[in-house]
């Protein structure tokens, strides 16, 4: 399938390659038509595994995941011993969320193991520890993000989406719990209202700036105190923690 639908494109590609710009757009777009065409000609299914010694959590865990837009595939294992072998047995994985603390191995060597095999793969810890030093751990070892299971489960749910989406990491620092965070969001001012929509549309300051017919100095000041109110550490964090109270709190623009 993937070298057939490589060989398409490369076609595409050598036909078009002697003229310039506007050929080069036709090209991209045809290329997109071609992947999209055969990932639904061969049903593609979202491939993911589910690894927790708790049978109720885990099989929450799988109510949750087949929330996401695509269709899934879910796999499932109760210890480190039986996850790594069952990690093996494909390469295609699209996401793992992880129990911190299960039978067979320390949780350091077993997700350092699993990202060694899948470096590709968002490997996501969910757990309830509490504890920095095994958010630390856990991301040092190679997991993208670490999730309390006491988040409201529409919270993790958009956490998963956002990491999947962006490559973000998520962390017990980058707070997506809306009941901690609201009464920051609505010290905002109407202008730094409208910044943060542009912020959350992944806008430049000097786009934002543009688009709300301001100065880029004005853009940063507005942006610093965003990251202030929200008590946010970068803009990236700013944004996750606008995206889970954006609709509900500033409403649509």
């Amino acid at each position: 399938m993937a070298s057939t639908n490589n060989a398409m494109i490369a076609c595409v590609r050598t036909f078009l390659s002697s003229n310039n710009c506007f050929k080069l757009i036709v090209c991209e777009f045809i290329s997109f038509r071609i992947h999209l065409y055969v990932k639904l000609l061969y049903h593609h299914h979202m491939k993911i595994l589910i690894a927790d010694d708790h049978e109720l959590y885990r099989d929450a865990l799988s109510i949750l995941v087949q929330r996401l837009e695509e269709p899934t595939k879910i796999y499932l294992s109760s210890n480190y011993t039986d996850l790594l072998q069952l990690a093996q047995s494909a390469d295609d994985w699209d996401l793992m969320l992880v129990d911190l603390n299960m039978p067979g191995l320390s949780y350091y060597d077993g997700i350092a193991q699993l990202s060694t095999q899948h470096p590709t793969t968002p490997i996501i810890v969910v757990t309830s520890s509490d504890d920095p030093k095994d958010s630390q751990l856990a991301l040092k070892a190679g997991a993208l993000g670490y999730m309390s299971k006491s988040m409201k489960s529409e919270d993790m749910l958009n956490a998963i989406k956002l990491m999947l989406s962006s490559g973000i990491s998520i962390h017990p620092n980058h707070s997506t719990d809306t009941s901690t965070d609201s009464a920051e969001l609505n010290e905002l001012t109407p202008r730094q209202q409208d910044v943060l929509r542009q912020l959350c549309q992944g806008e430049s300051n000097k786009r934002i700036a543009r688009n709300l017919e301001l100065s880029e100095h004005t853009v940063k000041l507005h942006v610093r105190a965003i990251l202030q109110a929200l008590n946010a550490e970068n803009r990236t964090q700013a944004v996750i923690i606008a995206k889970q109270l954006f609709t509900q709190e500033i409403g649509p623009q």
